[in-house]
């Protein structure tokens, strides 16, 4: 037989919670002698290994008695069915930062090519985005709450994803001191229409978009965004362009969960409306 502390060396966990186990009659040693020295057999490894993982699942010691309880082991009973939910939800959930973290290495070696306050045509395909409700207030409360109710809605849908995402802003003639009390909503490309009470499914239209690229800098955000705002509407005026009135912030490279990760910076653009075949405004993305 083993002592507590050979023991739980074997099965990589602590003297304490064995202690905690016995008191709580989950898993009791073989043997306890007059000095109270608590004793273990190495067969015991197998229950008490499966005790753990469902403790790593986060069962409640309560919760665990009752499935490995003698007379529940072969009751398919509600506890069990809510295990079996419990850890097909973790699985799934698993898969899906799995298949983020391909995407996320898929971003890290084929970034987009930034053009940091140049301004340039940039040439879209058809691109379908959920769309969240309209917001007015831009501050970072206001944005962090809205994010956060966005993505737990969509988590049943999409989960965790490195579809390119951002923010649709309705700016008219692109007036950059509205910027800040502009009505915007939060945008994710996907490829599945939804429709109910908080998103919607948006398109953005093909063709071509002004565009300039800003530094994704969480401090300085909104002066590089007005920055970058100020030279797209010298370059429309300069090249008499008309513009529809979406400004559409898309993130480069990946997710807006991770904006300073592989993205270091935001692509405003506006679709183009007008443009004289022979006109070039500035070099294309």
């Amino acid at each position: 037989m083993l002592k507590i502390s050979e023991f739980a060396k074997l099965a990589h966990t602590t003297r304490r919670t064995l202690i905690i186990y016995d008191q709580n009659g989950l898993f009791k040693p073989t043997e306890v002698n007059d000095e109270g020295y608590r004793f273990y057999d190495y067969n015991q490894i197998y229950e008490l290994s499966f005790i753990l993982a469902l403790r790593k699942l986060g069962l409640s010691i309560d919760e665990i008695k009752q499935i490995s309880s003698a007379d529940q082991k072969n009751s398919p009973d509600k506890l069990l069915l809510e295990l079996r939910s419990k850890i097909n939800d973790q699985i799934a959930d698993l898969v899906k930062i799995n298949k983020y973290l391909d995407q996320r290495q898929d971003n890290i070696g084929h970034r987009e090519k930034i053009y940091l306050y140049q301004p340039y045509e940039n040439i879209n395909k058809e691109t379908f985005f959920w769309k969240s409700t309209n917001m007015k207030d831009c501050s970072s409360q206001q944005i962090a709450k809205a994010f956060s109710e966005f993505y737990n809605h969509l988590d049943s849908y999409i989960g965790i994803n490195g579809n390119c995402s951002g923010f649709i802003t309705e700016l008219p003639k692109l007036s950059a001191k509205n910027y800040d009390h502009a009505v915007f909503s939060l945008i994710k490309a996907t490829s599945v229409p939804m429709e109910d009470d908080f998103i919607t499914t948006i398109t953005r239209p093909a063709g071509k978009y002004i565009a300039i690229d800003v530094e994704n800098n969480e401090n300085d955000f909104s002066k590089n965004i007005h920055k970058g705002l100020k030279i797209l509407q010298q370059t429309i005026v300069d090249n008499n362009l008309k513009i529809a009135d979406q400004l559409w912030e898309i993130n480069l490279g990946e997710d807006i969960r991770f904006p300073n990760a592989t993205s270091s910076a935001v692509r405003l653009e506006f679709q183009i409306l007008s443009l004289n075949a022979e006109q070039n405004i500035v070099p294309s993305a």
